[in-house]
């Protein structure tokens, strides 16, 4: 039997502003602006049947899944190893900041994705560890299609292993606010319907 799973991220949080921000395990809400990402996405999964809803627990991702779900029955699971990956004392630092207060630490990452750790952090490799398995056992626990709602660098990982990429491509795999990567799974193997799909991308 063929089944989707919907990987959406969620929608932008509630940050001081703009800027690109480390944002790993800080347990932010969504911003205005997030909800009426997820506002969006919920007029196109209205029509889409659903067996399950799995969020990482953080409230960024279950807000976001609790919008799309509607009122619909579904039940919901949180798998707290689809967390974000934790990067220490790097948290909601931007790049620059990071550029100037860490710059060997800075270099040494950009020379390896997969095994470098910010202090008090983690590593990607870390992230696969755990975001794989439970991944794999959410799929396996039904047949009916199923949407998980978690964070960019949990489902970049999760992409990266799917497609059997080297660690260079991690940061190649676009990962939009309430983007969706649509999964079509069939036995045991996944295709890749689509990525980082939008409803913005229809208009």
């Amino acid at each position: 039997m063929n089944n989707r799973i919907y990987l959406v991220r969620h929608g932008r949080p509630e940050l001081p502003d703009r800027n690109t921000r480390f944002l790993g395990r800080s347990d932010l809400p969504l911003s205005e602006e997030g909800r009426g990402q997820a506002e969006e996405l919920k007029k196109v999964f209205d029509d889409l049947p659903l067996e399950g809803v799995f969020t990482s627990g953080l409230k960024r991702a279950d807000e976001t899944a609790s919008i799309i779900a509607g009122h619909r029955d579904i039940p919901f699971t949180t798998v707290p190893a689809l967390q974000e990956i934790a990067f220490g004392k790097w948290e909601l630092l931007t790049m620059d900041e990071i550029r100037r207060k860490d710059p060997d630490a800075y270099e040494a990452r950009g020379r390896d994705f997969a095994n470098f750790r910010p202090e008090g952090g983690e590593n990607f490799l870390e992230v696969q560890q755990r975001a794989w398995p439970a991944f794999l056992s959410l799929v396996d626990g039904g047949e009916g299609d199923i949407l998980v709602t978690a964070h960019s660098g949990v489902f970049k990982v999760l992409l990266l292993t799917l497609l059997e990429l080297p660690w260079e491509k991690l940061f190649t795999l676009r990962q939009d606010y309430c983007g969706v990567h649509i999964l079509e799974r069939s036995g045991g193997e996944f295709l890749l319907e689509k990525l980082n799909w939008s409803p913005r991308l229809e208009g």
